[in-house]
């Protein structure tokens, strides 16, 4: 058996003394004795004083106690804000994840010495923390830590330490005299309960809350599982976060642009005036026109009758509403999209959604979608969008160092599309650019039990991601990114000669959306999904949106092995419990079915 060696013991130690309030580690007791897999906002949680006593003693209390524990019943109700909360009070200084892990495990034996990733990955399941709150919280640079084959004791330790107190403190001054299982003494649960402003992270109470006051605010889920958000949403939520621009297709009648007006409604309050309006001012339809061959009538084009003039679309006037309102997803959706080529009449937006980056300040920023000109059109453009707003429109008009009419972060475009007689076929540069979700499920007993869609509340960060490239989230992901990759190595592999063989810009999206289906940790029947159940739905879901939407042509082009070898490549993925439920295998299913008459294609 191996051990967490004595210099690293001691080394975790002090690089947290005088950086982490003892409250914070009141809190990781908490979270460690919670009965629960999952933790919500506005959930009570019950639990045994004598355990987080017994917990508490374990980790911080250097000498015997040969007392007994307690088995009364604690309970606890975190508030909507306590992640944030926790970020902003409990920490004195940014510790390192693998020093405070190192501390917790420090009396832990290992039948195999563990790597960093297996330690956080212990770590996240024993404290139901996940990878974005562990993120947010900590530090996440890997360290060397050593092990030997000597037991640490908390009587070496205390020694090791050069303390003379039997209860460990991480706050100045380091004295403390209550055992540390004393709760309503020592520095841990104590300083929890008793702070005047506790109650903006958590409550911690003798009774059941729930008995005297109810609630019926909407709950939301933190921790390693998702936002209490319908899981029927889901896959919508993720792919607008990997990409902001996502495609909709089905059979007419099926809600397409219902989906899009409900999703910008779930970004306000239920009680707000914004929920209640018909249609809510962060959304926007535009009916697309066969007749649409250039970007003139969607984002605008300039007039030279009556002197030079620029006459602004629908697209620019909404887009700037979004960049006047940064906090707020907002929602343009354009009604049957491939009534006319998209790359003719939406080209300006295929270029510059590509060139999405995140500046130092963590905001996603692109290139212009309507260049600075020098010109009585672009002056005339600016006066109309900023009319209100003279600083501003002045910012835009400056030649150097200005403001520039670059696509905002919070703009989310979705496409409604109907695949008939009538519709154009999508090229490959559009849906190597896009998130295709289909929609020819039709729940019929949907909507006649309420006005609105049951999604739940929104937040910003639901929908808005931070994160454009695979590098931004491999590092803090490698183990769940490397299982994408040696997925899409062997899809790559069946895909090898033919023009649908992927490349960097769908291995970034396949990460991306992987990564952003980690918090959501339910299944459609609300049941608890392991990690690896996690991962496989979200690469069955992105293998139809970003790989099967490319496949289609004749027998000569897409043949029948190509699909049987990609089915086996997706059910080898996919645990043997998750393969029915397939949108890739069902999809692969329908497209062999096709080729039988000569043709096959991803579209209905």
């Amino acid at each position: 058996m191996y051990n967490l060696s004595k210099e690293t013991a001691v080394k975790a130690f002090n690089s947290l003394i005088g950086k982490v309030e003892n409250k914070f580690l009141g809190l990781l007791g908490i979270l460690k004795n919670i009965k629960s897999d999952a933790i919500y906002s506005n959930t009570t949680y019950g639990m045994l004083d004598g355990e987080l006593a017994f917990w508490l003693d374990s980790q911080f209390y250097l000498s015997d106690y040969n007392g007994n524990y307690g088995s009364s019943n604690l309970y606890v109700k975190f508030s909507d804000k306590w992640i944030e909360y926790v970020n902003e009070r409990f920490f004195k200084e940014r510790i390192n994840v693998y020093s405070l892990i190192a501390f917790l495990y420090k009396y832990e034996s290992f039948e195999v010495i563990p790597s960093n990733v297996d330690l956080l990955s212990r770590f996240s399941d024993d404290y139901h923390l996940g990878s974005e709150i562990i993120n947010e919280w900590f530090d996440t640079t890997p360290l060397h830590l050593d092990f030997d084959v000597e037991v640490l004791n908390p009587s070496v330790y205390k020694a090791l330490l050069g303390i003379s107190n039997n209860t460990i403190s991480f706050d100045k001054p380091y004295s403390v005299t209550a055992r540390a299982g004393e709760l309503s003494r020592a520095p841990f649960l104590q300083t929890l309960y008793a702070g005047m402003d506790s109650i903006k992270c958590l409550l911690i109470l003798r009774e059941n809350i729930d008995e005297y006051y109810s609630s019926t605010k909407q709950s939301k889920e933190y921790g390693k599982f998702c936002s209490e958000i319908s899981q029927a949403y889901r896959p919508y939520i993720t792919a607008i976060k990997s990409k902001p621009f996502l495609l909709l297709a089905g059979i007419s009648g099926t809600g397409k642009s219902r989906i899009v007006r409900e999703l910008a409604r779930a970004c306000w309050d239920v009680d707000s005036p914004e929920y209640k309006e018909h249609k809510p001012k962060n959304f926007e339809m535009v009916q697309v026109k066969p007749n649409w061959h250039d970007s003139s009538e969607l984002i605008g084009y300039v007039s030279r009758i009556n002197g030079e003039r620029f006459v602004v679309g629908p697209f620019l006037r909404f887009m700037v509403k979004a960049i006047h309102d940064p906090k707020h997803p907002y929602f343009l959706c354009l009604d049957e999209m491939n009534l006319a080529p998209v790359e003719q009449y939406f080209a300006e937006f295929l270029s510059v959604i590509e060139s999405r980056t995140v500046d130092e300040d963590g905001v996603v920023v692109t290139d212009p979608i309507v260049d600075y000109e020098q010109t009585e059109a672009y002056k005339n453009l600016i006066d109309q969008l900023f009319a209100d707003n003279d600083e501003e429109r002045n910012l835009y008009l400056k030649e150097e160092g200005g403001k520039r009419l670059t696509i905002p972060q919070n703009l989310i475009i979705v496409g409604t599309v109907n695949m008939d007689e009538t519709t154009f076929s999508f090229s490959r540069k559009v849906l190597d650019r896009a998130m295709t979700i289909e929609m020819d499920e039709v729940d019929l007993y949907g909507g006649l039990t309420s006005r609105h869609e049951q999604i739940g509340k929104l937040n910003f960060e639901d929908l808005v991601g931070d994160k454009v490239e695979g590098v931004d989230v491999y590092t803090e992901n490698q183990e769940v990114c490397n299982r994408a990759i040696l997925y899409l190595q062997e899809i790559n592999a069946v895909l090898e000669g033919t023009p649908f063989k992927i490349a960097y810009r769908t291995r970034n999206e396949f990460l991306l959306y992987v990564v952003n289906n980690l918090p959501y940790r339910k299944n459609s029947q609300g049941q608890e999904m392991t990690q690896n159940e996690v991962v496989a739905r979200a690469l069955d879901e992105i293998t139809s949106m970003k790989i099967l939407s490319r496949i289609e042509g004749d027998e000569e082009k897409v043949k029948a092995e190509l699909l049987a070898s990609l089915k086996e490549v997706v059910s080898k993925m996919l645990p043997e419990n998750m393969r029915d439920s397939s949108v890739s295998l069902a999809k692969l299913d329908e497209m062999e079915k096709k080729l039988s008459s000569g043709y096959t294609s991803f579209w209905s």
